[in-house]
């Protein structure tokens, strides 16, 4: 093995950037993903005051690792801030969300299981800007997904 290598199902190696996706002041490189993708992993750079809305995602499971900056998550009912090395896990189903603080960029990454959020990420990413309410409903109903309420406040 060579070192940058982007492994196809049933190998393994280094993770390099398949795809990128940019919305909601998230910046996504995706490096792990596609239907045949045991999970997805994403690596994600939050801009400061951004993040994403209270949501439940209907059938994975998540867990986030911060590796820099500071980030409210909103997991049920509860607040949680969470900084380098910290790690998150939201199950299937529960109400989520996050938002990066102290007016810097925050970043992490996500692991999802089964992989799939990579593909709703990119949807939302081809949505023309400013997002139609109707378009974004219609991605997150394809990639069960609910949006639930607001963004977390900082």
């Amino acid at each position: 093995m060579n070192g940058a290598s982007v492994p196809v199902p049933g190998s393994s190696g280094r993770l390099s950037i398949t795809g990128r996706a940019r919305f909601s002041g998230i910046d996504a490189d995706i490096l792990l993903g596609g239907s045949s993708a045991p999970l997805t992993v994403i690596s994600m750079t939050v801009a400061p005051g951004m993040g994403a809305p209270a949501h439940i995602s209907h059938d994975e499971d998540k867990l986030f690792h911060v590796t820099a900056g500071r980030l409210r998550f909103l997991i049920g009912d509860r607040h949680l801030e969470a900084g380098p090395g910290a790690h998150i896990f939201v199950a299937k189903g529960d109400v989520h969300g996050f938002s990066a603080l102290d007016g810097s960029p925050a970043k992490m990454t996500l692991v999802s299981t089964p992989a799939r959020h990579d593909r709703f990420f990119q949807a939302l990413s081809d949505l023309p800007e400013p997002h139609e309410p109707d378009k974004v409903q219609a991605v997150c109903e394809a990639f069960r997904q609910a949006i639930v309420g607001p963004l977390v406040e900082v």
